[in-house]
């Protein structure tokens, strides 16, 4: 006898907190994780909240039980099949990306440097511009870079997701 497992579930565009949703009322559990990160916008820095895999949820369900109640919830495209059989994940891949959410949502680690380490900052004004990294700045969402040039070296101080490792 088949219990339930979980699956991979393709939702339409944009549509995986509504699938999730229309799953859960309809007494199936769902998985759908999503990634907090910092975004350069306009001119500043924003949280985003995305999910961690756009156009896909976890649904576990009974496959032969609940199979049409999954496949035809609103908002969900197909369950994934290899050559039309659905294949299910292991319990501890799910439980591994559980372990990383806090209220459903995953945090991206901040951006690390060594001293003396060659940067170039991707974003902002200095776009283009290298560097060597200096130091963080104690509590602050900074770094400090000695900015080089032709002839000359600035110190200034720059937020670190601007700026990739050379």
């Amino acid at each position: 006898m088949e219990s339930k497992q979980w699956y991979v579930v393709s939702t339409k565009a944009r549509n995986e907190e509504r699938s999730a949703m229309n799953l859960e009322q309809g007494g199936i559990e769902v998985l759908a994780p999503k990634l907090l990160f910092r975004r350069w916008k306009e001119g500043k820095f924003t949280d985003t909240i995305e999910p961690m895999f756009p156009g896909y949820i976890f649904v576990k369900f009974h496959p032969v039980d609940e199979y049409r109640l999954v496949k035809y919830t609103r908002g969900i495209k197909t369950i994934v099949n290899f050559n039309g059989r659905i294949i299910p994940l292991q319990e501890r891949l799910i439980d591994f990306i559980r372990e990383r959410l806090v209220e459903g949502v995953a945090t991206i680690e901040k951006k690390t440097f060594q001293k003396g380490e060659k940067i170039i900052i991707q974003e902002g004004p200095f776009k283009g511009f290298s560097g060597i990294f200096e130091k963080e700045l104690d509590g602050r969402e900074r770094i400090a870079i000695l900015l080089e040039g032709v002839d000359y070296c600035a110190r200034m101080e720059i937020d670190p997701e601007l700026v990739t490792k050379a």
